[in-house]
């Protein structure tokens, strides 16, 4: 069967599934009805300029066209798609519809009880918020992040004032100074990747690194006391080690994914005793569980109380300790067997 054979029989067949005669698809074409029968007999091909056309009266793409067989994996993925679409414009309305029966509902209540909106306004900015981090990316093609991340930051500043407003006190300049130190760490995360782009998970991990600490310092500036640098920095730069624990061995770690994921799962059993030797360290009277007593396997099986340490907490240690020995075993065997195949 010779290339025009091959395209008039699969011309023919594009047509006939879609229920049309010759003439239908001539009237379609702006051709003759016998253009479309040499065409389908392999008699002629159609010029250049008829590709777009005919593509979009039968419904298929140009590499169709040109291969004259169905792309399968195109198709799947244009259902794919389409469904997805859907999918997306169902989810936007049932959102939508949702927030306008909560708003409309709450503006009934609030004038029907109390004769004046107030309470409402919390609600509304409540909802804006929500808005602007559901429905709202759905509706954007460009500028996605810095808009939908400027309306739930208008949102979330406008929700703190309508709570001052409803409750009074002077609450809110500690609220708004939190508010605004919390926004810092998306719009910062933003700003590295709009304008610089590079290096970007080491530049996250180190800009929350130092906003974690900032938090803290602006929330004890307005709750007073003496925890910041006895306890609460201690605690936190404890967290940020681990976390930068974590990143060196998944990021920089020049190793398989098996030994990857045993120093990780070893990293994190001990993460809960360690943290518990820091709490006893900074806190004596919190009296919490040190690291010997999650190696206490013998008072354990003979059901001891260890300093009213559940040994349910020692069993998950010896789980995820021996899970790890596993992970860090296939690791070890599969670097062994890589490095000699290199």
């Amino acid at each position: 069967m010779n290339e025009k054979t091959t395209f008039g029989a699969y011309l023919l067949k594009k047509r006939q599934d879609l229920g049309l005669t010759q003439k239908e698809l001539a009237q379609r074409l702006y051709v003759a009805e016998s253009t479309i029968s040499k065409w389908e007999r392999g008699l002629s091909y159609p010029d250049i300029s008829m590709v777009a056309p005919i593509c979009g009266a039968l419904g298929i793409s140009e590499h169709e066209f040109f291969t004259a067989c169905d792309d399968d994996q195109a198709q799947l993925q244009a259902r794919q798609a389409q469904a997805w679409r859907r999918t997306t414009r169902g989810l936007w309305w049932l959102l939508a519809v949702g927030y306008a029966v909560a708003l409309l509902a709450c503006f009934i209540c609030n004038l029907a009880i109390f004769r004046t909106l107030s309470w409402f306004w919390i609600v509304l900015f409540s909802i804006s918020l929500a808005f602007s981090l559901t429905n709202l990316p759905l509706m954007l093609r460009r500028n996605r992040v810095p808009v939908c991340l400027g309306a739930a930051s208008g949102s979330l500043l406008l929700l703190i004032l309508a709570c001052w407003i409803y409750a009074g006190g002077w609450w809110v300049l500690g609220g708004a100074a939190i508010t605004l130190v919390c926004l810092i760490l998306p719009w910062s995360w933003w700003a590295l990747w709009q304008f610089y782009g590079k290096h970007l998970p080491e530049l996250f991990t180190a800009v929350f690194s130092l906003w974690l600490f900032l938090l803290l310092a602006v929330i004890r500036a307005f709750t007073g006391g003496s925890w910041l640098f006895s306890l609460a920095y201690p605690i936190a730069a404890f967290c940020v080690a681990f976390l930068w624990l974590f990143f060196a061995v998944v990021r920089w770690l020049p190793a398989g994914p098996w030994l990857k994921a045993g120093l990780c799962s070893l990293t994190a059993t001990f993460l809960i005793p360690l943290s518990n030797c820091l709490v006893t360290a900074l806190t004596p009277e919190q009296m919490a569980p040190v690291l010997s007593d999650y190696f206490a396997w013998g008072r354990i099986l003979a059901r001891e109380d260890i300093n009213e340490f559940s040994w349910v907490n020692v069993l998950v240690f010896a789980v995820i300790l021996v899970v790890s020995a596993i992970l860090l075993v296939i690791g070890l065997i599969r670097e062994v067997n890589r490095r000699r195949d290199q």
